[in-house]
């Protein structure tokens, strides 16, 4: 009780130095500040024990103030610990609110304080490691013994200073709070450098709270700017894309996907970007809520919609051409468009974000060699497309023959192959493997050879023979779609099971159904000849077969002789 007396006394006596100094004032200002410089300090005594707490966990230097005013540093620690609890009239207590010009009053204390926590958030970041921790102050930095700086703003082509200046305290101590010149500036700074009347409205009625490092007031407004700029885009890009499909555009569709998604979305953010740069929000806040993610996000859609649109242009025009290979071509050279613009888009996200992209890219270097070493079948793969690419030994929609396998390519990629086998199945080839495989390309063949394997019963004369070689090479020559040269029918040699006759000749054709056609009525001519001439065909290997249980015989094979 003594110790808050003579805080009193104390405190009443320096007012009343300030009023024998300001004798302009009137005396009824003068008296009205000296009661609440009374009822100010009888506060403080009741609340220092749990101030004190708060704060013990920074403390650096063995401060006496509860409110650790000892030093500059626990001064503004202090200010900061009270303003990020909302609780501003603590924060008053770290202002000197002597010598108030005309105009201002310590009733205001607290709102001078919101003041100046906007002004800092808004325009300044104070590293406190930087300022000093001792009772003495910074030594040799151009102010005065009593004073330091801990920011500079520029206002108006003028450099202003915020300072904290030593005053006296309770208990015949000293301590540091922002002085009263900088107190005085408030006002006119917090007009130039503080809140917008919008932000002031999301301050006063949306509740109090934090939420992932940012008050609710800011949550509600970042949200209704992103809400608002949809808002202002979706009516555009809504006409934008009824337009575009009433045209006559040949790819009017895909340019209308393109409006109602990336393009929607790319023009939201920016206009968001555009009213986030031109309000009043805390400078924290604004690097948060503008970190260029989304603009990075949307930039990739963006881009990565433009190269299908630009993938999708080149294919009709090249497929109106016949040119089906560059066509096919297209498709991996837009995927490796895509995956180059989606690493230069993160590096140039993470050099945004402060990170050095030229360490990554050094780091991507050293560890190219395991990712290297990690990949080595689809860099073979990789490099399997391109010489199938080079050389082109078949193309997409060629007939192609390798091994026993046989189909109609589909698609080349950058590691597979898809082809499409007799059976409509598709069959997927690594390219590699493929690059090193015989490749017989159907689709290239001019004509289409017919090689009927012929043998006739040993049975057979030599008269008949004759005959029958006469009238099949007759039968071929009288037919259009046999070319006439070369043009040969002889007899082969003696096989094991018939005379074998041999037949060289093409069919004027490169569609295969067509030549399964041509390649039947020959087949029932040759039978016919055959036939006419007493003689009969033979299989190319005999069978045994079962009459009755217990003993066998041989049997010709059944089957059908087809060409080759």
């Amino acid at each position: 009780m003594q110790k808050s007396l003579g805080a009193v006394m104390l405190l009443w006596l320096l007012a009343m130095g300030t009023a024998t100094a300001a004798e302009s004032r009137s005396n009824t200002a003068a008296n009205a500040a000296q009661t609440d410089l009374i009822s100010a300090v009888a506060k403080e005594e009741q609340i220092d024990r749990e101030i004190a707490g708060d704060m013990g966990a920074d403390a650096h230097f063995d401060y006496r103030d509860p409110l650790h005013r000892d030093t500059p540093r626990g001064a503004l620690q202090g200010f900061f610990h009270a303003a990020d609890a909302e609780d501003f009239n603590r924060a008053a207590r770290y202002l000197d609110l002597r010598y108030l010009p005309r105009g201002m009053n310590i009733q205001q204390a607290p709102e001078y304080a919101m003041m100046l926590l906007a002004i800092i958030d808004r325009n300044l970041w104070v590293d406190l490691a930087r300022i000093s921790d001792s009772p003495e102050g910074a030594v040799n930095d151009g102010q005065t013994a009593e004073r330091d700086s801990f920011a500079s703003l520029t206002v108006a082509g003028r450099e202003v200073d915020l300072l904290l200046q030593r005053v006296p305290g309770s208990k015949s101590s000293w301590v540091w709070k922002v002085s009263s010149a900088t107190v005085a500036q408030l006002p006119e700074l917090y007009r130039t450098l503080g809140y917008s009347p919008l932000v002031e409205w999301y301050i006063r009625h949306v509740p109090a709270g934090r939420l992932l490092m940012l008050d609710l007031w800011e949550w509600a407004l970042i949200l209704s700017l992103l809400g608002g700029a949809f808002i202002v885009v979706l009516p555009l890009t809504w006409l934008l894309r009824a337009w575009l499909l009433r045209s006559r555009w040949p790819l009017r569709n895909e340019l209308a996907r393109l409006s109602s998604g990336a393009l929607r979305f790319l023009l939201a953010v920016l206009l968001y970007k555009l009213a986030l740069g031109n309000t009043t929000l805390p400078a924290p806040t604004r690097d948060i809520a503008d970190n260029g993610l989304l603009l990075a996000l949307t930039s990739v859609w963006m881009l990565w919609s433009l190269t299908g649109l630009v993938q999708s242009h080149w294919r009709e025009r090249l497929m109106a051409r016949g040119n089906k290979q560059a066509a096919a071509l297209l498709r991996p050279l837009s995927n490796l468009v895509r995956t180059t613009v989606l690493a230069l888009a993160t590096l140039m996200w993470l050099q945004h974000m402060g990170f050095n992209a030229g360490a990554i890219l050094a780091g991507m270097g050293i560890g190219g060699i395991a990712v290297a070493l990690a990949s080595k079948q689809s860099i073979e793969n990789f490099i399997g497309a391109v010489t199938l690419y080079a050389s082109a030994p078949v193309k997409v929609g060629q007939r192609c023959k390798m091994g026993e396998l046989e189909g109609r390519v589909e698609e080349i990629g950058l590691r597979l192959t898809r082809i499409r086998t007799l059976d409509r199945s598709v069959l997927h080839i690594p390219n590699a493997k493929l690059a090193e495989m015989e490749i017989e390309n159907l689709s290239e063949r001019e004509k289409i050879r017919f090689n009927p394997a012929i043998r006739l019963d040993y049975a057979t004369g030599g008269e008949q023979i004759q005959a029958i070689v006469t009238d099949i090479k007759a039968l071929l020559a009288r037919h259009p779609m046999v070319e006439k040269q070369p043009l040969e029918v002889t007899l082969g040699g003696f096989g094991q099971f018939g005379l074998e006759l041999k037949v060289l000749a093409y069919l004027a054709t490169t569609s295969v159904a067509t030549y399964h056609q041509l390649a039947h009525e020959l087949h029932l001519g040759i039978m016919t000849i055959i036939e006419h001439h007493g003689s009969s065909l033979v299989p190319a290997a005999m069978v045994m077969g079962a009459d009755e249980k217990g003993s066998g015989r041989e049997w010709p094979n059944p089957k059908v002789v087809q060409a080759e």
